[in-house]
């Protein structure tokens, strides 16, 4: 939906339409390795990250990032989709030498294992954090996504984080962001911006209501032919 919805969103833009997110910035975020890119640039701390094309570079790329286990993502994958945690080098070569007969783009990450099958869901609404859930992974399982079985319960975060998931939702341009975030020894890390996150989970977790949120957002933000992108790139 990603090509189609935006192509639609550009329309509204050049009509002179306030987009709650711009076309631009949702195309970033939607590509998990230019997004990455990106917060790279801001200095916005991450998991080492790295990318190839061929079969021939994947032992540089699995020393290149630390070494399994790993976890490899499909650069357009959602909700957990193609995300695959690989804990030996054989079963990492494999299921990348798998993705890459497929013709699939992938990165490899760095396992965070103090983040313990666990994230933080930041919702970022303009220049804050209004609201921010901990998603748990259930036992056996890695990923804490909410569309997979992973469950939501409110969480205090830091100062740190607060200012990190800010600053990773304005790296993409974006006025309304999901960010997600794990908790490292090295400080939180940026594991994905989301340009249309959910609102259910968050707001069963949190108890706010997000939507009217957002809507008090778009009265006082909104303005015509306000489309300029704060992010460039």
């Amino acid at each position: 939906m990603t090509f189609y919805g935006c192509a639609v969103l550009r329309q509204f833009e050049m009509m002179g339409v306030f987009p709650l997110n711009d076309s631009v910035a949702i195309t970033r975020s939607r590509d998990k390795l230019r997004s990455l890119q990106l917060l790279s640039r801001k200095g916005i701390g991450m998991p080492v990250t790295g990318f190839a094309s061929k079969p021939g570079d994947i032992k540089d790329l699995l020393q290149m990032v630390g070494g399994t286990p790993v976890v490899i993502k499909l650069l357009e994958g959602t909700q957990g989709i193609g995300v695959v945690l690989a804990e030996t080098k054989k079963a990492a070569e494999s299921v990348i030498e798998a993705f890459m007969g497929l013709k699939a783009n992938i990165m490899v990450q760095e396992y965070i294992k103090e983040a313990g099958g666990a994230d933080i869901r930041c919702f970022v609404i303009g220049d804050k954090v209004i609201a921010a859930m901990k998603r748990q992974a259930q036992p056996g399982e890695f990923r804490s996504n909410l569309h997979r079985g992973g469950s939501a319960s409110l969480i205090k975060i830091s100062p740190q984080e607060r200012r990190t998931a800010v600053t990773a939702a304005k790296a993409m341009g974006l006025r309304v962001a999901g960010v997600d975030l794990l908790r490292s020894e090295r400080g939180p890390l940026v594991m994905e911006v989301n340009s249309s996150p959910g609102l259910e989970g968050i707001e069963k977790a949190t108890g706010k209501d997000v939507a009217a949120m957002i809507i008090d957002y778009i009265e006082k933000t909104a303005k015509p032919q306000r489309t300029a992108t704060r992010a460039k790139g």
